[in-house]
């Protein structure tokens, strides 16, 4: 193979156009690399050197660089040839380099000689050589030809390329000769030649990517000016690839920014700022922008406090971006909104929308927590865009909206920014219309209990009748999309008076047709949300949407579409109830198993995720009726536990494309990456929902699946792409525990258990899990939740012990770590306090230790879980220890520390019961304490346990004062009105769980005198309703039902005169997430034991929607 004219007659057969031929050129190749490896290299040298034939010199290039490719494994080619061969490869490519004319070729060479280079080489980090002894030729050849200006530009470039691509093997090379190479970068940079100087700019890059010591960087800085002249140079080229190349070459890790922080604002942000901003190549414009966000990415609180021009500057490039829109309105309107043609149209628009994304984001880090500044620019940025009337502006206004209205935590803001949409909704432009819609949709996403409110909702829902008749088939497309995001954060009564109307709209849109698609879940939308209201309109719809699923049965095409339908179909059914379903039901059950069946599906078949969706509604709505259709839908569900992800190196290049989801495995000792398609993820997430949802819903009657569940189950505890999966695969478990005690199989609960935690303890215990708490809390969180569902009574003594003892050292252990942690943190602070390293206020995260704070929770929690089912054995087996642990918590100093002694208190309280009164003298002082502690964090577990330990007798003596320090909190925390920001969250739910210790103290204890009484019953009364914890809330909204009902003289008042307010707050909260289902059913029977005139008369002050409601109540509870 040595011979030329050999490997010329290979290089044919591999580059031939015939299929035959090339087969059999890559056969007779692969043997010949097997049987005479040093012959092939050779001769691909030779080829390379000597063919008149430019393509094979190409494709010899092209396997040489193949082959050298992992040249440092023992098993690579390279390994196998012999000494002179390699010597022979190395200084043949050199020589090679220096000679050759064709450019093309050229850099293929200089492109084999880095990916050779950078496998032979291996220097240790702290190793300074003045070579490289893997390849000594290397360097000076490389270094001779850059400094040797009579040498051709474009040879000298690649030359530069080489070292650029070189510099993670040989970056000590360069350091240990750093004056040559200053002089040598400075010579490039201020070279004639735009490629020379365009290299040498990207080897800068290179260097201060990989250099790790920043003293070593040091000398490199003086350049930096330089650096940037021959950026604005690079600017003014007629050819803008070099320019692109180097912006794309400066798209900084954080070692780069590092490097060029100090020059920032001097030379960085002017010259890349004007690229951005006014270079006439659009590529460059793009890699200038990404050059400025990947820099704020990688220095982030450097940049919004240290800078204070530089957000501005590029929100401003970020508004020319986006309002760079194609001014042909009717390609827009022929274009589908479900595909990104709009951002490979308006390329530009999407990176400045993307970009004001990126800000945003970065700004709300907790470690930079710049937003509010962010926002005023982009506010005043927002206001004139407006202010405008251009249409681009206009849309430009609405984009920055888009992109900020998830991180506005302030109503009032949000309040401006809907009345700034409501207008453009009827605007006279297409686009502005289409935009308008869109954005209600974002603003229901991230805003709902705004957008939703009575006010709103009462504003925007008109402009859909509007909406749908709208000129252009686009902007109703958006309408309609927008309403499924909107419908289903809106009230019942909210909606009803507008259902007649959008149902006449929707209803001609149904048949086939281009809104057929958007009009399907648009009904969907309204039953979900109007329940029995629909029932009306059933008995038509449901005809034509079984129709649809007939005609979409078996054709592949419209996947989506039958998914659709299956979705709507179970929505449907489930407002219209069990009875009126359930014919249509068993015969849509059908459909989905049929629908399954069909053959040559796609992977990522869009009708699966929609069946599973659809059957956990069906499931819910027809309950025992719905078990006859589990043994034939649960194997096909319960065969999607089995996906799991493929090894990187096993997938062709085909293969590896946008869907996809990657991880790091640890496998033999080793790490290898894992890939998976984000569909089949989904699937799987999907699967998990959907048996759980059957467990859940069937109880006890699932029993007889509970071990096949429980078989497949097991394959996804060891899941290695994300923990919520492993979280969701527990959850099921604990819910398999549940279902075996419903159905009284104790045997089967304890099994469960016990397989549970022989699979799970000894992965928490392990050392690697140690290393990543987020990986071992997954493992910790599941204990917790199959101990919680299995109920008392599965634990031996032993194994209840082994767990507590798990818990305190797993604990002591994390906060071991947070103590080394802590003084290596301290150290380092120090150091750059003395001037030792460089002050980076980038270089510490404030919220380091989270991770192992919640690992510590989670570790608590799996104690109350064992304190819940188990007292009387971890009072006598764990106690002792646990309160060592607590008071060593206390006494830490630590906030995190006696929020988690908190935690534990309210677990001994909430728990243990008598068996744990002996404590209460210990412990109950902390917890009152630590009621007016001003961080909400620590003051709500302490509102949380009074509350719990008011109920018990062994509180008596604290009970006075306790009601004193919680009233406090209730009427200091709810007298500053309704704020705005919704970081006043946590406050109000503070005041929550102290509503609760005021009901309880008043229930349970004796507090004196009836004037204090009085004023106790009067800061609970007022204090109503709960505004945030729908624990507490469910429970004081509970107890006031409950003393409704009792006619408490404190609560009804003289005559019942305060029965029509309470009413009305029990009706506002009816079927919320701030009641429960059995205070629904109370209200329910409340109403209809106070009958329809007394009702009529007490709703005289109500509003129209109250009343509304409320004779939906009656309605419900007289069935």
């Amino acid at each position: 193979m040595a011979n030329a004219g050999e490997m010329t007659q290979l290089l044919e057969c591999l580059g031939a156009a015939d299929g035959d031929r090339r087969r059999n050129g890559e056969k007779m190749y692969e043997e010949a690399l097997k049987s005479q490896p040093d012959g092939v290299l050779t001769g691909l040298l030779m080829a390379l050197k000597s063919s008149d034939q430019v393509p094979h010199r190409e494709l010899a290039a092209v396997l040489l660089r193949r082959q050298v490719l992992n040249a440092d494994g023992k098993d690579s080619l390279w390994h196998r040839l012999q000494e002179s061969t390699r010597a022979s490869v190395c200084s043949g490519l050199l020589e090679l380099l220096k000679f050759e004319q064709n450019a093309k070729i050229r850099r293929k060479i200089a492109d084999c000689i880095q990916s050779l280079g950078n496998e032979i080489i291996t220097l240790l980090s702290d190793q300074r050589p003045s070579n490289c002894e893997a390849w000594p030729q290397l360097m000076p050849t490389l270094l001779g030809i850059v400094c040797d200006t009579s040498q051709a530009a474009g040879l000298r470039a690649d030359c530069i390329w080489a070292m650029k691509e070189l510099a993670v093997s040989v970056w000590q090379v360069l350091v240990a000769n750093i004056d040559q190479t200053v002089q040598v970068v400075r010579g490039c940079l201020s070279d004639s030649n735009f490629s020379v100087k365009a290299e040498a700019v990207s080897l800068m890059c290179s260097l201060a990517d990989n250099i790790e010591k920043r003293s070593e960087r040091k000398p490199l800085h003086p350049l930096i000016p330089e650096m940037m002249n021959s950026i604005v140079a690079l600017a003014k080229s007629e050819d803008p690839k070099p320019l692109d190349n180097v912006l794309q070459n400066m798209q900084c890790s954080t070692e780069v920014a590092d490097f060029l922080k100090d020059s920032i604002g001097s030379h960085f942000l002017p010259v890349i700022a004007e690229i951005a901003k006014g270079h006439g190549d659009e590529d460059c414009k793009k890699s200038a922008l990404e050059v400025l966000l990947t820099y704020m990415d990688s220095k982030p609180k450097f940049v919004f406090t240290k800078v204070p021009e530089y957000i501005p500057k590029v929100i401003e490039i970020c508004i020319d971006f986006i309002t760079t829109l194609d001014e042909d309105v009717d390609a827009w309107a022929s274009r589908d909104d479900d595909d990104d043609a709009d951002d490979e149209v308006e390329v530009l628009h999407k990176l400045g929308r993307d970009g004001i994304d990126r800000i945003c984001r970065c700004a709300s880090q907790p470690q930079v927590d710049c937003f509010g500044a962010v926002q005023e620019v982009l506010k005043q940025a927002m206001a004139a865009m407006f202010a405008s009337g251009g249409w681009k502006q206009v849309i430009g206004g609405m984009d920055i909206m888009f992109m900020m209205v998830e991180f506005v935590d302030d109503e009032a803001m949000v309040d401006q920014m809907l009345q700034g949409i409501l207008p453009q909704l009827s605007a006279s432009h297409p686009r502005v219309r289409g935009c308008a819609w869109s954005l209600i949709a974002q603003f229901a996403t991230d805003h709902e209990e705004i957008v939703a409110n009575e006010t709103w909702s009462a504003r925007i829902l008109p402009h859909y009748l509007t909406g749908m008749d709208d000129s252009c088939p686009r902007v109703v497309v958006r309408c309609m999309v927008s309403f499924q995001y909107l419908g289903e954060c809106l009230e019942r009564e909210d909606l009803e008076p507008l259902v007649q109307p959008l149902m006449e709209k929707v209803g001609a849109k149904i048949q086939a047709g281009p809104y057929q698609s958007k009009a399907i879940p648009f009904i969907a939308v309204i039953a979900r949300q109007v329940e029995d209201s629909f029932t009306p309109y059933y008995s038509t719809l449901m005809p034509l949407m079984k129709e649809v699923v007939r005609a979409t049965l078996h054709n592949v095409e419209d996947r989506q579409l039958l998914g659709r339908c299956f979705e709507c179909i179970s929505l449907m059914g489930k407002a219209v109830g069990r009875q009126a379903f359930k014919a249509d039901g068993e015969h849509i059950l059908d459909a989905m198993v049929k629908a399954s069946q069909v053959p040559n599906l796609p992977a990522n078949d869009p009708v699966q995720e929609y069946t599973m969706s659809a059957a956990e509604r069906i499931c819910m709505t027809l309950k025992e009726d719905f078990l006859p259709f589990v043994p034939r839908l649960l194997p096909g569900i319960l065969a999607k536990f089995n996906a799991s992800p493929k090894d990187l190196s096993s997938l062709e290049d085909g293969e590896i494309g946008k869907d996809l989801e990657i991880g790091m495995l640890q496998e033999g000792g080793e790490q290898k990456y894992v890939l998976m398609r984000s569909s089949e993820l989904q699937d799987l997430q999907g699967a998990l929902e959907c048996v759980q949802t059957f467990v859940e819903q069937l109880e006890g009657s699932f029993s007889p699946f509970v071990q096949q569940t429980a078989m497949a189950l097991l394959p996804v505890f060891d899941f290695p792409l994300g923990e919520d999966i492993r979280e969701m695969a527990h959850r099921l478990w604990g819910a398999l525990c549940q279902c075996a005690g419903k159905a009284n199989k104790g045997d089967v609960v304890g099994a469960l258990v016990m397989e549970f935690l022989q699979r799970v303890l000894p992965k928490i215990e392990d050392e690697k899990a140690k290393a990543e708490p987020f990986i071992a809390k997954t493992g910790i969180d599941g204990i917790t939740t199959c101990l919680k569902k299995a109920g008392p009574n599965i634990l031996s003594v032993d194994q209840a012990k082994h767990l507590c003892q798990t818990v305190l050292k797993l604990t002591m252990e994390s906060l071991k770590r947070r103590a080394a942690e802590a003084s290596e943190r301290a150290s380092l602070k120090a150091a750059k306090r003395e001037g030792v390293v460089p002050d980076d206020d980038d270089d510490l995260d404030d919220d380091w230790d989270n991770e192992e704070q919640s690992l510590r929770v989670a570790l608590q929690e799996v104690a109350g879980a064992v304190m819940e089912h188990h007292p009387q054995i971890f009072v006598a087996q764990a106690m002792g220890d646990f309160v060592q642990l607590v008071q060593q918590l206390a006494q830490s100093g630590s906030s995190e520390d006696k929020k988690l002694a908190l935690f534990y208190i309210c677990d001994f309280v909430d728990n243990l019961g008598s068996e744990g009164s002996q404590h209460y003298q210990q412990f109950v002082p902390a917890l009152l304490e630590e009621v007016h502690n001003q961080d909400p964090e620590i003051r709500q577990p302490a509102c949380y346990g009074v509350s719990r330990a008011a109920k018990q007798p062994a509180f008596a003596p604290l009970a006075a004062q306790a009601a004193e320090r919680v009233a406090r909190v209730v009427t200091e925390t709810r007298g500053r009105g309704k704020k705005k920001k919704t970081s006043e969250k946590l406050a109000q739910a503070c005041a929550d769980n102290a509503l609760s210790a005021v009901i309880n103290i008043l229930l349970h204890q004796d507090i004196g005198d009836a004037a204090a009484k009085a004023q106790l019953w009067n800061v609970w009364l007022s204090g109503l309703p709960c505004q945030v914890d729908e624990e507490e809330a469910a429970y004081n909204h509970g107890v006031l039902l409950k003393l409704i009902c009792e006619e408490k003289a404190e609560v009804v008042g003289e005559n019942g005169s305060n029965v029509p307010r309470w009413l009305a707050l029990l009706v506002d909260h009816y079927q919320g997430e701030l009641t429960s289902d059995e205070t629904d059913t109370g209200i329910g029977q409340l109403v209809v034991r106070l009958g329809q005139a007394r009702l009529e008369q007490m709703a005289s002050s109500f509003s129209d929607k109250q009343k509304k409601k409320l004779m939906r109540i009656f309605r419900e509870a007289s069935k």
